[in-house]
């Protein structure tokens, strides 16, 4: 019986615990880009200064010979 108490007591101190704590939103900015090959670089590193971080890639080719890259980008609004 005293097991069962202190296991219902643990339990419900780790319940109101987490229930009183501040849970944090991020909001988020998104922007997609494109860049040629040869270009991403410079442009990945030029957003990455400014602080913004990819989450999505692929890559197509258009023209013959011709790769395009797409980039989805996102940062923190806060």
């Amino acid at each position: 019986m005293k097991k069962s108490i202190a296991l219902l007591f643990a339990a419900s101190t780790l319940i109101f615990a987490g229930c009183s704590t501040i849970h944090h939103t991020n909001k988020w900015e998104y922007k997609t880009v494109e860049a040629r090959e040869g270009e991403q670089d410079a442009v990945i590193s030029k957003l990455a200064g400014e602080g913004w971080r990819v989450v999505s890639f692929s890559a197509t080719e258009g023209q013959p010979n011709v790769i395009r890259y797409h980039y989805v980008l996102r940062r923190s609004q806060d």
